[in-house]
């Protein structure tokens, strides 16, 4: 039988199976994390191995904070729970989207309670590409409408294994994955500039409209610092009283609605 394809138009050469097949015949597998009779809420410890939850798993990341912890002789117990390097992790109620791509220091985590957890074998299958495969809309949609439960979505390892996967061949997955990842690089750098252009523009709105720095430099007869000659001119050298406290001399304290009209759409 036919697997049905999440993609109208694909290369002929692209081959289109399924996740759970892919996954046996490279000597991998799909596997639920620890029920919880395997592991209780008293077993875990403030300091030993991360066991990775559904609320551990981000955008493709493991999100560390107030990850919880067991302890070595637990983690031995449960080894075949252990997550390896390339594995990925989904969550298996809830928001059933989500996964995270394990990396080099995620090795031997926990595949927690509530978590299954994909591993591809031989080497056959990138695991960065099946990472972008799995975070497409289509793929995301196809999972949401197949997972169990009208209340709470509940995702199984049968419904992981019959998940359509299309498998190009290893160099094209790899020219995939590199292109993507250097976007999603790209991504994370404009948002820490972001980040920190936005720090900037709040400190200075601190500087100048709330500790009026420019104002305190002025009466001292010093320059204020990170401004020209004319935007320091803007500001006055001396403070006056207001409702408000001390506030820059000429300064006015008034209502909002006194300077704009608000009007409802």
């Amino acid at each position: 039988m036919a697997v049905e394809s999440l993609f109208n138009s694909l290369p002929a050469h692209w081959e289109v199976t399924t996740l759970g097949k892919v996954c046996e015949r490279t000597g991998g597998d799909i596997q639920t994390g620890p029920f919880g009779s395997q592991l209780h809420a008293s077993d875990y410890v403030p300091f030993g191995i991360p066991s990775i939850m559904p609320k551990n798993i981000g955008d493709n990341r493991v999100v560390t904070e107030g990850i919880a912890r067991i302890t070595a002789q637990d983690a031995e117990r449960l080894s075949r729970y252990l997550v390896r390097t390339g594995d990925i992790v989904y969550s298996r109620r809830g928001d059933v989207e989500r996964r995270a791509l394990i990396r080099a220091e995620e090795e031997g985590w926990l595949c927690g309670t509530g978590c299954l957890r994909v591993r591809f074998g031989n080497g056959e299958i990138d695991p960065l590409y099946a990472s972008y495969y799995l975070s497409h809309p289509n793929v995301r949609e196809w999972i949401v409408r197949h997972a169990i439960g009208a209340t709470m979505p509940n995702l199984n390892t049968s419904i992981l294994s019959a998940l359509p996967f299309v498998v190009p061949p290893p160099s094209e997955q790899k020219a995939i994955a590199h292109i993507l990842s250097s976007l999603d690089d790209k991504i994370e750098l404009n948002q820490q500039m972001n980040g920190t252009l936005e720090a900037i523009a709040r400190a200075i709105f601190k500087s100048w409209f709330v500790d009026f720095d420019p104002v305190r430099a002025k009466m001292d007869g010093r320059q204020p610092v990170g401004m020209d000659a004319a935007t320091a001119h803007l500001f006055p050298d001396e403070f006056e009283d207001s409702a408000l406290g001390k506030i820059p001399k000429g300064w006015e304290v008034t209502a909002l609605g006194d300077l704009i009209d608000i009007k409802h759409g």
